[in-house]
């Protein structure tokens, strides 16, 4: 009689069954398996290179435009204070009439 401890392991069996699976996928899918898909990313990477390039670039002009609206925009606030400014001084001086 064999002792329980020299029996097969179910776990064993799972073990070599999935190892052997790379292997066996590799041999149906032939030429369609790793090195195909490695060459259709590399194709995919260019591609989504230029279109990250691309992006990029209209994200910079966007950029650029709010840039030189905000500086627009800061610069007409100074004028806007400077009037405010002006108009209360004159507010605040007393006018003489008739010196």
């Amino acid at each position: 009689m064999i002792p329980s401890f020299a029996a097969w392991p179910s776990w064993m069996t799972f073990a070599i069954i999935v190892i052997l699976i790379g292997p066996i996928w590799r041999l149906i899918l032939g030429s369609r398996g790793r090195a195909s898909w490695n060459s259709n990313r590399a194709l995919h990477g260019r591609g989504a290179e230029r279109q990250i390039q691309t992006e990029l670039e209209s994200r910079d002009q966007v950029i650029e435009d709010l840039q030189r609206r905000l500086t627009e925009m800061e610069s007409r606030l100074d004028f806007t204070e400077r009037l405010l400014a002006e108009r209360s001084n004159e507010q605040k001086e007393p006018t003489t009439l008739g010196g």
